[in-house]
């Protein structure tokens, strides 16, 4: 029967190559290269398959082989029907094979006259000396280093493939984009939307039966000239955009324990209650404070509270000075304009 083995010789010899040098390149233990070469692992039945195959793919790579052709070459061996197909990549040795085939299909030839000249242009190659092979240990994959071969596979592996790296960087993109929208509250449906015209400050409207939003506060602010002996129960903390757009500021206070984002228009007041405690956060530098129209001077320096990272009011500041009892118009200072419109902020 025709055998691979045969024809990965025939090749490695006309490539002037040793069967050391392909140990060398595939790292294949000697006694497995020579078992290919001479069949013998072809006819072994305690070899498993997987690897056999494997082992001659290793082997045509090394002698230059295409992939393709061996699995083909490999087919027809287990088929038992190999007929030479690895020398169709070396058209030079399939000839020479064929002409082999031809002399040995006329034993009376070196007789007779006319084929002594074909002797001499083709001297007959003595055959190869089949390697003897121990018993044991029995050649093939049992006998393979696997370390080295794991050493020699991953080092080719190393390189990390384009479409992990590219994924890994949509990845981290996505999760910056994600902390930036959340960061300012994009998904908050209780930001101020800043077309809609001003409320005024006076006019409160009550709620209708059943109705769960509401577009003004339960309590309004005083009004100015308004007495009082003791400050009442729910206090108004007004945020005045003086000095430009507020984009957004933050607030938080103990009768709407939530941080919501406010966007508040260059000269548009906002008035937000609280009990005992509120919360301010935003463009400080844009913004006036103010309680029944006091205004609540350095607000930043004396009353910033660095653990809740925002100016942070309380009652107590409020009730050891009857002034804020009493309502009255804006304290401005000289460089402020009024107010275009105050309005209470937007409940849901």
């Amino acid at each position: 029967m025709s055998s691979i083995g045969k024809d990965l010789i025939l090749i490695r010899k006309h490539l002037g190559l040793s069967i050391q040098d392909i140990q060398s390149s595939t790292k294949i233990p000697l006694n497995t290269l020579e078992a290919i070469e001479s069949g013998v692992i072809f006819e072994q039945s305690d070899e498993i398959k997987t690897y056999v195959r494997s082992f001659v793919r290793s082997y045509g790579r090394a002698i230059k082989l295409d992939d393709e052709l061996v699995v083909t070459a490999l087919d027809q061996q287990e088929a038992g029907n190999y007929n030479h197909v690895l020398l169709s990549q070396f058209p030079a040795l399939e000839g020479e094979k064929q002409t082999k085939i031809e002399k040995t299909d006329l034993p009376e030839a070196k007789t007779e006259p006319s084929s002594s000249k074909f002797v001499a242009d083709f001297p007959e190659e003595e055959p190869e000396a089949k390697p003897e092979f121990k018993p044991a240990p029995s050649p093939g994959v049992r006998n393979v280093n696997w370390a080295d071969l794991g050493k020699r596979f991953s080092t080719k592996s190393q390189k990390t493939p384009v479409w992990i790296i590219g994924a890994s960087v949509i990845l981290i993109v996505a999760v910056v984009v994600l902390y930036f929208l959340v960061e300012s509250d994009v998904f908050s449906g209780e930001s101020l939307n800043i077309d809609q015209p001003p409320v005024s400050q006076e006019s409160v409207e009550t709620p209708s039966a059943g109705n769960e939003l509401s577009l003004e506060l339960s309590d309004s602010p005083p009004t100015a000239g308004s007495v009082s002996e003791i400050l009442a129960d729910t206090l108004f903390l007004t945020v005045y955009a003086a000095y430009g757009q507020l984009e957004p500021v933050r607030v938080w206070s103990d009768l709407k324990p939530r941080i919501d984002p406010y966007w508040i228009e260059n000269r548009i007041a906002l008035n937000f209650e609280f009990a005992d405690t509120i919360r301010i956060r935003g463009q400080y530098s844009r913004m006036l404070l103010f309680l029944n129209g006091h205004r609540v001077d350095n607000f930043r320096q004396q009353y910033f509270n660095p653990e809740e990272n925002a100016v942070e009011l309380t009652r107590d500041l409020f009730e050891s000075d009857p002034k804020w009892r009493v309502q009255i118009p804006f304290e401005l200072p000289e460089n402020a304009n009024e107010p275009d419109s105050v309005a209470n902020r937007p409940t849901f």
